[in-house]
């Protein structure tokens, strides 16, 4: 099935193909190249690791203290099923080297410690721009000055504006498309993966339908078509408000370190669950 064509909309396949290589904080980069800051690079990165079964980040009832009377309800990331085996980029291990498979964080915890660590957003953007091998679309003087000029160049430009094009006519027709095409739902799903965060005003009634496919395929149609594709399920960070409590924690960890208060006199350590 094409990903090049949706509702009779015709696309540049070279230049959407990007799409299938480039990872969610990159493109959120390439859209956006000003923008685009380090709050949204680990949120996007920690959204795509999530997404990918790398890590797990869910609500769940714990204890702070061994001694307290009552569990609370906390965000928590600890490791995913394919934590072990997966093939991070540079940029990704300030992510995972942190955390094995035997602890877990809170998720501000996680957040601030990531924060901490992560190089300016210049030096960060150039880092996964690179790894992510789209260095080449940005102005010359960007890629050799660390505070210099950040704008894409002629060919940036022109693939930038076919990707925005791309997404705006997914945000538009999702939903219908499920109705008219769930094959084809399932494909630009399995296309996207974890770039399919960067798009907008998508319902949590939409996710819903499409976890519906997605379970359905699983369970009863097992096409083998779709086993050329990785079909996946909606974690609980799509559905909850988790990607929303990213957010939040982590304008609130950026007021506290541009106060000059950003010691980790009050950032929990990892807890060992066992």
């Amino acid at each position: 099935m094409q990903i090049d064509t949706i509702k009779n909309i015709k696309f540049d396949k070279r230049i959407i193909n990007y799409l299938s290589v480039i990872k969610p904080a990159a493109t959120s980069i390439l859209l956006s190249p000003t923008k685009t800051n380090l709050k949204d690079i680990i949120r996007y990165t920690m959204m795509d690791l999530a997404f990918k079964e790398v890590l797990s980040i869910k609500h769940k009832n714990i204890k702070l203290n061994p001694n307290d009377a009552y569990s609370r309800k906390r965000a928590i990331v600890e490791t995913g099923g394919k934590f072990s085996n997966y093939q991070k980029s540079d940029y990704e291990k300030l992510f995972l080297s942190i955390i094995d498979t035997e602890s877990y964080f809170q998720l501000h915890s996680y957040l601030s410690v990531i924060y901490k660590e992560t190089p300016l957003d210049n030096r960060m953007k150039r880092k996964v721009l690179k790894e992510n091998k789209i260095l080449n679309l940005y102005s010359i003087a960007f890629a050799f000055d660390s505070f210099g000029v950040f704008k894409l160049n002629r060919n940036g430009k022109k693939i930038r504006n076919e990707i925005q094009r791309y997404f705006v006519t997914i945000e538009q027709n999702l939903e219908q498309i499920i109705e008219d095409s769930p094959e084809q739902a399932l494909h630009l799903v399995s296309f996207l993966k974890g770039n399919f965060f960067l798009l907008k005003n998508i319902s949590v009634e939409v996710l819903e339908k499409l976890n519906t496919l997605i379970r359905l395929h699983k369970t009863e149609i097992k096409d083998e078509y779709f086993n050329l594709f990785d079909i996946f399920e909606f974690s609980e960070i799509f559905i909850n408000d988790i990607s929303e409590e990213i957010i939040a924690l982590l304008k609130g960890i950026e007021r506290k370190h541009n106060r000059g208060k950003g010691s980790t006199d009050n950032v929990y350590d990892p807890i060992d669950v066992f």
